[in-house]
């Protein structure tokens, strides 16, 4: 599987010790985990055997804690309120739920995993996942404590854990007419806590090691933006802090880069459709390799398709599939066909093109019908044999013409 990985920096609130150093914090984001890893200067503030954490993920995984710096003899996650309980005497009634800097006035319908409910307005009904919440002049905030028992602790210890909560999604827009490739990471902050000040480093794994050598590739990008690549991984460090609320998320530009283009248009015979695919040819001329996500494709300011985006290294290309092109129109038949005797039938193929568009463009015709036994095939144009029963015309087409292509061959009848 091809992992995605985000390393962020945030602040905590510690009970019981009060922080004296928070600065060497760090959070690692796999796509279906985060290793946390914090470094803490603790001041003595009477308890010596108990420190309390607030604010940590709703997600975390107590089984995962790992304490240096002290004896950690025992640890539980506390929980300030049960928000279902509470709810559950509000449902046919109007709470006030706020998600994504949004309010939203509702007849509770069902909570749970999610929460339900009718905008009291326009009827609409919504379906939040983990909004704050406001019952009349009460409101409800969840927030999770780690209770740790820990024997004889430093004033510095670090501690590391699993939880979730944070997701990240690669995409990309290109740029056809300035052959520009954006990169973009989403962030996803679904912890139920704020991330502030954060550091930010992103790591795109590659799919196979490839052989770089030891020394990794490493330069300095615009957008404020180190990016690095080894054999095995790309990654994305970020200069710039980052605040993140919860239930929100965040567009990061990772990276931009020149990109070479060559655009064709494809049509199998086959196919229901008269109209050949649009098709980009991709190629990496950067330094790096390009991670795989959902590509947007733009045509100056004409959005013309989007598609899936596999990893291509540098070097390498990616052909991409776009739309169809209703301004070229292929139409076949079998212009002849007769018998030769001893079960040969010999038939002649016509495919007629035309391009009403107003620009030049390639278009491959994949002629996908040849019989299973056939010989003796004749044609005027040049073609490529793919297979025994797929054969390839590659020509250009000017704007506002016509052409037609016929062929011929015999087939063999069983």
């Amino acid at each position: 599987m091809k992992k995605t990985v985000l390393f962020l920096l945030c602040s905590i609130n510690l009970f019981a010790y009060r922080v004296e150093n928070t600065r060497d914090r760090e959070i690692t984001i796999y796509p279906n985990k985060v290793v946390v890893n914090e470094s803490l200067e603790l001041k003595d503030d009477g308890d010596k055997d108990r420190i309390t954490y607030g604010g940590v993920s709703k997600n975390i995984d107590i089984s995962s804690i790992n304490l240096t710096g002290g004896d950690l003899k025992g640890v539980e996650l506390e929980k300030n309120a049960d928000s279902n309980t509470i709810l559950k005497s509000y449902l046919g009634k109007i709470i006030r739920a706020e998600k994504n800097g949004k309010t939203y006035d509702l007849v509770l319908l069902d909570f749970g995993k999610n929460l339900v409910g009718k905008d009291i307005k326009t009827g609409e009904v919504y379906i939040l996942n983990d909004p704050d919440i406001k019952l009349g002049d009460t409101e409800i905030k969840t927030e999770n404590k780690l209770i740790m028992n820990v024997g004889n602790p430093y004033k510095k210890l670090t501690i590391s854990y699993i939880t979730g909560g944070i997701n990240l999604n690669i995409s990309h827009k290109l740029d056809i007419d300035k052959m520009k490739l954006e990169t973009w990471g989403k962030v996803y902050n679904n912890t139920g806590m704020d991330l502030e000040d954060a550091g930010v480093k992103i790591i795109a794994e590659l799919p196979t090691p490839r052989v770089y050598g030891m020394k990794s590739v490493m330069t300095e990008m615009a957008d404020n933006i180190f990016i690095g690549e080894s054999n095995d991984r790309i990654e994305y460090n970020l200069k710039d802090r980052l605040n993140l609320k919860k239930n929100s998320e965040k567009n990061i530009k990772l990276e931009t880069k020149k990109v070479n283009l060559v655009q064709k248009y494809v049509y199998w015979t086959r196919e229901y459709s008269k109209n050949p695919t649009r098709i980009i040819e991709v190629k990496n001329i950067g330094d790096t390799t390009i991670p795989m996500g959902r590509i947007y494709v733009w045509d100056g300011k004409i959005f013309v398709g989007d598609s899936n985006l596999g990893f291509i290294p540098r070097g390498e290309k990616y052909d991409l599939r776009l739309n169809k092109n209703f301004k070229v129109i292929v139409e076949k038949k079998i212009k002849n066909s007769y018998s030769l005797g001893n079960n040969l039938v010999k038939k002649e193929i016509e495919i007629e093109i035309k391009n009403n568009g107003k620009e030049k463009i390639s278009l491959e015709i994949n002629y996908d019908q040849l019989p299973e036994i056939w010989t003796k095939l004749r044609s005027q144009e040049k073609y490529e044999k793919i297979s025994n029963r797929i054969i390839k015309f590659k020509l250009e087409m000017n704007k506002n013409s016509k052409k037609k292509i016929i062929f011929s061959y015999i087939e063999e009848k069983k």
